[in-house]
């Protein structure tokens, strides 16, 4: 009875036990975001102000110091010191982290060149954590140039009164490996025909670790699947035996809302419905609603996967948008074909439009009416990006033509062309990142909406002006549009504090009133921003200026991922 009364007491006291605030101070090689971490606790980021600030209990203090302490030697700080104070509401660790070890001597034995796989160099602190990693990063390097099987012998030697280690990385590889037998477990309503044909290899294609990220982020892209494994296994004549399986999502219907706010379109609503799996085998369905404070949007749309990595569906869709000095109403409908094979992707249309022009303050300018353009469009898009969002490093080129003959279902004779082309390059700890644009409009004859034309200024254009202002104006002070443009954008981007970032750019645009632009009369805009990281892309805040006239022309841009 004594040691039930005992235990209960115990457990009613931690239930009970005082929770302090927890603060770290003299930490500056790691964040506090990592010290949370350490501890097994969650500080929220700025952003989710609604969350409780992390606590701790005065009844693990001396064994949160003891993790810290080993955190601290992980990261190669072996002679820190770490002590605590504590006051009625909170608890701080006061750290002295002292001379870390850094890593003197880096050697290794490799047919191949592995020094960027490593991710550590000579000069470095050493972390172990990194260090187990290498050797991973090693094997997936090799496995990416068809090898499967490779013998490692990695060890670190470190002296802690040198404060020095040293680190070796002897690599035996076997002989090419090659895919053999691909097995496919179908699930009850996506056949194996249909997941086959979302692989990135097939039997007796040389091994490669990248085919089969691609074939994840393939699986993964169809939202109809919750789950994909892809096993592997090696034999004895280097050969990779495959075993794939999906699960597919148990509830198909989602319903999706949410809101957003940028400098270009001002407050932003979403809503819509998808199915995800209608009629099996991944085809999806949904309607979307979007509203913004230019522009009102509802559509419909329906994809068909085929096998080979294709794909046709049709999307219809009605918009009015608001322009300075005119309003569209547009209705449209879209039949497609896609191919994708990563990171090449290509798409073929047939869009009808039909779009009424109104509310126009300018009716040579914007004539009021409606017109009916048939157009087919060839798109080619190209991404080796590293990220879509926050990328670090890669390049990207996309590609849309569009045009129409005049005839009795087209108002119009007309091409148009845009390309657009970025490189993202790591710069020591920072990165450099330069885009560029081309676009050109011709209309041989007939009439084309005022829409078609393009408008630059805003976030993804020129940030020295406000989106869709920049270029000729007619008597109103209202935006012309052009029919050619070229644009370059080059930023530099780099750290300031933890998850604050910093950026500096240079936009320049030169547009034209035919198929080529007036390189003799351009824009250019010279600016700063801030980036704060989130799990979803940084948050990004840029004023830019004219550079001529940056007193009286600049303007104020806010989104939620890097521009490219």
């Amino acid at each position: 009875m004594r040691v039930v009364v005992v235990l209960f007491l115990l457990f009613t006291s931690s239930l009970y036990a005082q929770k302090f605030e927890l603060r770290f101070l003299g930490n500056s090689h790691l964040s506090e975001r990592e010290l949370f971490e350490a501890l097994n606790l969650y500080k929220p980021y700025i952003y989710e102000f609604y969350k409780a600030q992390p606590q701790i209990d005065e009844k693990t203090l001396e064994f949160s110091l003891q993790i810290l302490q080993n955190f601290y030697k992980t990261k190669g700080f072996y002679h820190a010191q770490i002590s605590y104070e504590k006051d009625e509401k909170k608890i701080v660790f006061r750290i002295e982290e002292k001379e870390p070890i850094i890593i003197k001597e880096l050697t290794f034995t490799s047919p191949l060149v592995i020094n960027a796989a490593l991710g550590i160099k000579e000069g470095d602190v050493f972390d172990s954590t990194k260090f187990t990693q290498s050797k991973k990063d090693i094997q997936i390097a090799y496995a990416n140039y068809n090898y499967c099987n490779v013998a490692l012998n990695a060890k670190a030697y470190v002296d802690i009164e040198t404060d020095r280690a040293y680190l070796s990385y002897e690599i035996t590889p076997n002989d090419i490996c090659y895919f053999g037998k691909i097995s496919i477990t179908p699930s009850q309503n996506i056949d194996a025909d249909i997941i086959d044909s979302l692989l990135y290899f097939e039997e007796g294609d040389p091994f490669s670790l990248s085919s089969i990220s691609k074939s994840y982020a393939n699986l993964y892209g169809h939202e109809g699947i919750s789950k994909a494994i892809i096993d592997t296994k090696n034999d004895t004549n280097n050969s990779v035996n495959v075993v794939v399986s999906v699960t597919e999502n148990e509830k198909p219907i989602r319903f999706f809302s949410g809101f957003g706010l940028s400098s270009d379109e001002g407050w932003m609503a979403t809503m819509g419905v998808k199915h995800r799996n209608m009629f099996a085998n991944l085809k999806t369905a949904s309607i979307e609603a979007r509203v913004t404070e230019i522009k009102q949007s509802l559509k419909a749309s329906y994809d068909l996967p085929l096998v080979n990595n294709n794909s046709a569906g049709v999307e219809i869709g009605v918009d009015n948008e608001i322009f300075e000095g005119f309003t569209e109403n547009r209705f449209y409908s879209e039949l497609y074909l896609k191919q994708r094979w990563t990171p090449s992707s290509f798409k073929e249309s047939l869009y009808f439009d039909s779009t009424t022009t109104y509310a126009s303050s300018d009716e040579e300018l914007f004539p009021s009416g409606n017109l009916f353009i048939l157009s087919p469009i060839f798109e080619w898009n190209y991404d080796v990006r590293d990220k879509l969002l926050d990328p670090k490093e890669g390049y990207f080129i996309n590609t849309r033509m569009m045009g129409s003959l005049k005839s009795v279902i087209s108002d119009s004779s007309y091409y148009k062309f845009k390309v657009t082309g970025g490189y993202i390059l790591p710069f020591f700890d920072e990165t450099l990142a330069f885009k560029t644009t081309f676009g050109s409009l011709e209309a041989f004859e007939g009439e084309l909406p005022a829409s078609y034309r393009f408008y630059a200024g805003g976030m993804n254009s020129n940030r020295g002006y406000v989106y869709r202002t920049l270029g000729p104006t007619n008597d109103l002070g209202d935006p012309s549009g052009s029919e050619s443009i070229l644009e370059t954008t080059l930023e530099y981007r780099f750290g300031i504090y933890g998850k604050v970032r910093g950026v500096v750019f240079n936009d320049n645009t030169f547009l034209g009133d035919n198929y080529t632009p007036n390189y003799e009369n351009g824009y250019y805009s010279a600016g700063a921003g801030l980036r704060y990281t989130t799990p979803i892309g940084p948050i990004a805040f840029d004023v830019g200026f004219d550079t001529k006239n940056p007193m009286e022309q600049y303007a104020f841009h806010f989104h939620i991922g890097e521009v490219f």
